[in-house]
């Protein structure tokens, strides 16, 4: 009876919380620890306990077993993807914790939560659908160590998820639960814009924020000038004017002996979760918080930086939506005249002011060489308290060096499970061929296999050296034709093109396939290029 009691209390007592008393672990500890996955679970639902604006849905289930949550916030208690069409909004999606150990995100969505759900701010909710990913990497999240170089807290979590993978790297070969449920919502509840919130590990410099967006080249021109001519600089103004908190594009110093040659983000490859969003012709935010910088500035600064967003998306979300839209139809009309860049160098997008330090030049000691990451090299170059501004080119702006012309479609052969798979987990329409043709095609054939020599996420790269040679050959029934005219068009070369950085061959998705068994020749490359859609009769899967 007295356990019944203190439970109905408890609840009672729980009902009565404010905005305010519902503290994450950030809060409650003046900002010395963060939220294990539990703390995250249980601040989630005392607040849905209070607003009928939240839903939790699961998301997915981790590889160690933990649910991911993914929170509804609308208006419209929105609780399928079917619903935002009902209410004519589109929604944005927050997520944080992609890398475990960077942990303002995760804090700074679990107060904005709070304070959109209890109706702080719930005007944000007017035009727009918000989605919620708190915890995207909740198995790394609870491994907690000394395992950043952040100005607090102590302990964090690590970069890895479940299966040592890290999922910022997984986006094409998709071989997480976390990253496959979460390309799932891509293609169910379609977020016009992605937020995905990190920590920086570069250089020094003063603003606490950095920010970036879909740099891979093959990503639609207008959503890219979009970002950097329109939304950012709002941003950075309504972050600065109304929260105080300074901002610079996102990148490093170029030559850290010589700052002033150039700051530079050079993550371009369709891996990266800015440019994969990029690729699907919708908006990306890629938000790195400055790792030197005190956690609660970290937390403060990041949860301003999304609200800013917010704030913007709020008002201007149906211009996002035509141009998002605008680029779906250019895509699947155009795209295929063009030309798929496979090599690019980087060039000046324009000129900014980071805010930084003098810095003074030390030989870097051999006992001191465990202390320091593998690229300080003899040197490094210490901070002094002297602040300076550097005026110097943001180099990010990726000029093609080497281009492919693009074919109507390509085909995949048959006995391809793997690839056809992933294919058809991105979203892109394959359509299975019913009878067996011949046609005029373009295979790539291959003159060598070089592989990398280290282990990376799982996998030893592949490069693969060859070129492409035109032939009359039989296309066998049950083959699969994937046409490039459609709105996921722009991932289809990224998976195909075997000289693409983030292929399938370059994953190893073709191994079996194009190194002979018995023997060190290359084998046929699986999949053909055509100049038009198979002449016979095909079925979309």
């Amino acid at each position: 009876m007295k356990r019944a009691i203190l439970l109905l209390t408890i609840f009672l007592f729980a009902g009565l919380l404010t905005a305010d008393e519902i503290l994450t672990v950030a809060e409650s500890s003046n900002y010395m620890k963060t939220s294990l996955y539990d703390d995250v679970m249980n601040f989630l639902y005392q607040v849905q306990k209070q607003s009928d604006l939240v839903k939790i849905l699961p998301l997915t289930t981790s590889s160690e077993g933990r649910l991911i949550p993914l929170v509804v916030l609308s208006k419209e208690r929105a609780s399928r993807p079917v619903d935002l069409r009902t209410a004519g909004k589109a929604a944005v999606l927050i997520m944080a914790n992609i890398h475990a150990g960077e942990i303002e995100g995760k804090e700074a969505s679990l107060m904005l939560i709070r304070d959109i759900a209890l109706g702080k701010l719930s005007g944000l909710l007017d035009h727009q659908v918000l989605l919620f990913i708190p915890v995207f990497n909740a198995d790394g999240n609870d491994k907690l160590g000394h395992n950043r170089r952040d100005v607090g807290p102590e302990l964090a979590g690590v970069r890895f998820n479940g299966q040592n993978l890290d999922l910022n790297r997984d986006y094409l070969k998709l071989e997480s639960p976390e990253v496959r449920a979460l390309v799932d919502v891509f293609n169910s509840w379609d977020p016009l814009l992605v937020v995905d919130m990190h920590t920086t590990n570069g250089s020094y410099h003063q603003e606490p924020v950095t920010y970036s967006t879909l740099l891979n080249p093959n990503s639609d021109k207008s959503l890219r000038d979009y970002m950097w001519q329109k939304l950012f600089p709002a941003v950075a103004g309504t972050l600065k004017a109304v929260h105080g908190f300074a901002s610079v594009p996102y990148g490093g110093f170029v030559d850290r002996e010589f700052p002033e040659k150039g700051w530079t983000s050079d993550a371009l490859e369709a891996r990266y979760g800015s440019n994969y969003v990029g690729l699907r012709n919708r908006f990306s935010i890629l938000d790195e918080n400055y790792s030197y910088a005190d956690f609660k500035t970290r937390v403060l600064s990041s949860r301003a930086f999304v609200f800013s967003i917010l704030t913007y998306t709020a008002k201007n979300i149906e211009v996002m939506a035509d141009l998002a839209r605008r680029a779906d139809r250019e895509t699947a009309a155009r795209f295929s005249q063009g030309e798929f860049i496979l090599e690019f160098k980087l060039e000046k997008l324009f000129d900014i002011t980071v805010k930084s330090y003098e810095f003074v030049k030390e030989t870097l000691k051999p006992e001191d060489r465990g202390k320091y990451p593998p690229w300080e090299v003899g040197f490094i170059m210490k901070k002094t308290d002297v602040l300076k501004d550097y005026r110097l080119p943001y180099l990010s702006l990726a000029v093609p060096v080497r281009s492919l012309k693009l074919p109507a479609g390509y085909v995949l052969l048959p006995q391809q499970p793997e690839a056809l798979l992933d294919l058809k987990r991105q979203g892109i329409r394959v359509e299975r061929i019913l009878e067996g043709f011949k046609a005029e095609a373009e295979n790539f054939k291959i003159t060598g296999i070089e592989l990398d020599k280290n282990i990376f996420q799982g996998h030893v790269l592949n490069t693969i050296k060859g070129q492409y040679e035109k032939a009359t050959v039989d296309i066998p029934a049950d083959s699969y034709f994937v046409s490039l005219e459609q709105p996921l068009a722009r991932l289809v070369p990224v998976l195909l093109e075997p000289e693409s950085s983030d292929s399938l061959a370059a994953w190893g998705f073709f191994n079996r396939v194009i190194v002979q068994q018995w023997s060190n020749r290359p084998g046929p490359y699986p999949v053909y290029r055509l100049a038009q859609k198979p002449p016979v009769a095909s079925l979309s899967e």
